[in-house]
């Protein structure tokens, strides 16, 4: 059955984090989810809350113009790519932290968090973002090679929240990707006949 060749506003939504958990990581090397429904393993943590700002991906490219002796364009060619992500960790624990300043730098022992903070971590990670559309519909953004790459100021103070805004860059994986996203469709046949069981 061919997808819906008009205006569809069950396809219009906004995102939000699925209750309970909604972004995880685990060590580098596990094996990643390839779908929006399956149970994530116990090798993948729960980070905890992302605080309103919220998670917001970017994609900066850049490309060169080659022109002809004229000065028309004849290519555009894509000279480079980076995907990035910018969001603020709520939970003060060893798994957030972690994360921040690296695997080595974090210790969780005898009722006390230590954390050292220096320039020697490079570590990259998965990562698993837990997303639900309008009328429930799910959304998993996989992240293969993540890497902690900006902290911004931490601000102490009554009112404010004590965490630091974190820019998370995506390497690209063997196959060449940076992310993929496995999102529930709403108009090919298996959608529509998962919807059709879901209802009896």
């Amino acid at each position: 059955m061919a997808e819906s060749n008009k205006n569809n506003v069950a396809n219009v939504s906004s995102a939000k984090g699925v209750k309970g958990g909604y972004i995880f990581t685990a060590p580098a090397g596990t094996a990643l989810p390839t779908d929006y429904k399956t149970a994530l393993p116990a090798a993948w943590k729960c980070l905890g809350y992302i605080s309103e700002d919220g998670y917001v991906e970017t994609l900066d490219t850049d490309s060169e113009d080659i022109k002809d002796m004229n000065g028309d364009l004849m290519a555009s060619p894509q000279t480079s790519r980076v995907e990035s992500a910018q969001l603020t960790l709520a939970e003060i624990k060893a798994a957030t932290l972690k994360v921040m300043y690296g695997s080595d730098n974090v210790k969780d022992e005898e009722g006390m968090i230590t954390v050292k903070h220096n320039g020697n971590s490079d570590e990259t990670w998965p990562a698993v973002l837990e997303l639900v559309l309008k009328d429930g519909r799910r959304w998993r953004k996989v992240v293969p090679n993540a890497q902690s790459s900006e902290l911004d100021d931490l601000t102490l103070a009554v009112g404010e929240l004590a965490a630091r805004a974190l820019t998370v860059k995506y390497l690209t994986d063997d196959a060449g990707n940076t992310c993929y996203d496995y999102i529930q469709s709403t108009e090919t046949a298996a959608a529509r006949a998962a919807e059709t069981t879901e209802g009896k």
